[in-house]
């Protein structure tokens, strides 16, 4: 006794394997997308931990800016200080910078000699930076009025 197919076509004996290859194509095609997406993850985590030290080192330095136990109470100059960053030491350059402004104090009317006083204020302000050489910040974080 032979066993005999239920549909027995002539064409199917030439099929054999067509299946095989369709599912070796949709593993290639698979793997593709996995390799995108797994780079695409990993960039997407350098940028992120990029944007977390600048964020730090930003609010670092305005909290040195704003304390100037550091930065502000320096003379006149360039100054290295060192900050704490996500647990390491960077070096930031504190310049104490001085400057002269004219202000004037107006009435309020629009008559050309309104002028009620005229002084000069000397400002001084902390400018502060990432050093150059420091490799651990991404971006050159600069911070100044």
């Amino acid at each position: 006794m032979q066993q005999e197919h239920y549909k027995y076509s002539p064409l199917l004996k030439y099929q054999q394997g067509v299946t095989l290859i369709e599912v070796l194509i949709s593993i290639v095609l698979m793997a593709i997308i996995g390799l995108g997406a797994a780079f695409i993850a990993g960039r997407t985590a350098v940028i992120h931990r990029d944007q977390n030290i600048h964020l730090h080192t930003i609010n670092q330095f305005r909290q040195q800016l704003e304390n100037s136990a550091q930065c502000g109470a320096k003379a006149i100059g360039t100054h290295t200080i060192q900050v704490d960053i996500a647990g390491l030491n960077v070096q930031a350059d504190c310049i104490v910078k001085k400057q002269a402004f004219t202000v004037t104090a107006l009435d309020g009317t629009t008559n050309p000699n309104n002028g009620v006083a005229e002084a000069n204020v000397d400002v001084t302000y902390a400018d502060i930076r990432v050093n150059t050489n420091d490799t651990f910040v991404p971006v050159k974080v600069q911070i100044s009025p």
